[in-house]
């Protein structure tokens, strides 16, 4: 106990003190106030991806890339260690200070990206000392960027004209450049695995059906005839071992699940389950990874999966200290894990035309403690008509598997070689 309590302590007090602030920008818009820490290097105020994710709806990490992305009014802002070079909506912003990778926090300038965000709103931007204030109406800010042509390296597009780069060089904070080459890297990059360890959970089994469509199609059995297939579609890769949390009608605790998947040391956890709803018309494909659910449809969808912990014995469940270690622990992969989702959805929804509905974080407790990425993919709805009769196709079933194990191989790509 007192051994357990020392870890959380240890792990709580890393994740808390991460980033010494300088201070902290207050920045008012007309939906409301919020304060982003910074840190002063060279005198030019910096913030963190940590601190600008208060602002986004979903992050993601791109390890090979080493690129984050944030989404913010539905935009996608990413950024590039040691970079000048910011990324929204498919243009390419420059900024006059590069930003900063330190130990894993990476840093960027504050002001360049405040005047981006305004641009992207059409806001006005004014800062005072430690208040900035974003506003509606007036004359925005002068930030210029490439043309939506020029931002591919690989389209021979006329450079802007000699008039307008003038006018962008004459931009005191954001101006357009041509993007340097990036110095060869002297680091030793870490050898890739030859060998992936994978933990498939078909969810639900035994006592415990999952949800049920109007003919009677039970998840439990979906999931687990898809799960078996994932097996199917990487067996004859020899990057990847796969297991199974159960290969039959068999009930399994949640918590269980996951530490199957910690006793073989896995290296990706992947829960599948079928989704449902009460609005009958919603339908498609749907990926989660274990963050604070952002929207109504998050929660219940959680809600759902975790009604299963009331089949369970109370000696399976977890008591309060664990359940905040597994917070704690998986907080660690929220980066890939959230990557991982991006991969997988996109993929499924490639290869069977089922509409994404978009990545996302919720309190799945199947996910909580895992020492490893880890996502739970919603294949489709059972509520839904349309959904429940592919669900009941076998060939619907194999293109999900593939798809899966699709998006498994392209996030084993992506990692550092």
């Amino acid at each position: 106990m007192f051994k357990k309590l020392g870890l959380l302590v240890c792990l709580i007090f890393s994740l808390a003190f991460a980033v010494d602030f300088d201070g902290y920008l207050s920045v008012e818009t007309p939906g409301g106030s919020s304060k982003l820490g910074f840190v002063e290097f060279d005198k030019v105020r910096f913030t963190t991806t940590d601190q600008i994710a208060s602002l986004a709806d979903n992050r993601f990490y791109s390890a090979i890339k080493r690129k984050e992305s944030l989404s913010i009014a539905g935009e996608s802002y990413t950024f590039s260690p040691n970079s000048q070079f910011v990324v929204v909506a498919e243009k390419t912003y420059y900024m006059p200070q590069a930003t900063r990778m330190t130990g894993s926090a990476l840093y960027v300038p504050l002001i360049p990206f405040l005047e981006i965000l305004a641009d992207r709103a059409k806001f006005t931007l004014e800062v005072k000392g430690k208040i900035a204030v974003l506003g509606e109406g007036g004359k925005k800010p002068q930030v210029q960027t490439e043309s939506e042509h020029a931002v591919k390296i690989e389209a021979a597009e006329p450079s802007p004209s000699e008039q307008v780069r003038a006018q962008i060089e004459a931009t005191p904070n954001v101006r357009l450049e041509e993007e340097p080459k990036p110095e060869p890297s002297t680091e030793k990059a870490p050898i890739r695995k030859k060998k992936w360890s994978l933990m498939i959970d078909p969810g639900h089994g035994g006592k415990d059906p999952g949800a049920s469509s109007k003919g009677g199609t039970r998840e439990k059995v979906i999931v687990l005839d898809i799960a078996k297939r994932v097996s199917e579609a990487l067996k004859g890769d020899s990057l990847f071992t796969v297991s199974l949390t159960r290969t039959d009608d068999t009930f399994l605790p949640l918590q269980k699940r996951i530490d199957l998947a910690n006793k073989k040391n896995a290296d990706i956890f992947i829960s599948i389950h079928c989704n449902a709803a009460k609005n009958k018309a919603a339908r498609g494909t749907q990926v989660f990874f274990l963050a604070p659910a952002r929207s109504d449809h998050a929660r219940a969808t959680a809600a759902l999966e975790n009604s299963s912990i009331f089949l369970e014995d109370p000696s399976d469940s977890l008591d309060d200290l664990d359940f905040i270690m597994a917070d704690v622990i998986q907080n660690e992969f929220l980066r890939e894990s959230s990557r991982l989702a991006v991969l997988v959805e996109e993929a499924i929804a490639q290869n069977t035309s089922l509409p994404a509905r978009g990545p996302a974080g919720a309190g799945f407790y199947v996910l909580k403690g895992s020492f490893m990425p880890a996502i739970l993919v919603e294949t489709a709805f059972l509520s839904n008509i349309d959904d429940a009769k592919l669900l009941a196709e076998e060939s619907f079933r194999k293109k999900i598997a593939e798809g899966i194990a699709e998006g498994i191989r392209q996030f084993i790509v992506e990692l550092p070689e």
